[in-house]
């Protein structure tokens, strides 16, 4: 199955805001969490460029 650009960009915002969502309230593995959020939404926005 292929994904243009735009729709695999978007999947990976998603992903990391629902990481970042999730790391906000869940307190054990916060910075794991943050760490791969972060690193989904920089690869959905450099997918975008």
């Amino acid at each position: 199955m292929r994904f243009s650009r735009q729709v695999l960009s978007d999947l990976l915002d998603v992903a990391g805001l629902v990481a970042l969502d999730t790391a906000a309230w869940w307190w054990c593995p916060i910075a794991g969490l943050v760490v791969l959020g972060g690193a989904l939404l920089l690869a959905g926005w450099v997918i975008d460029r």
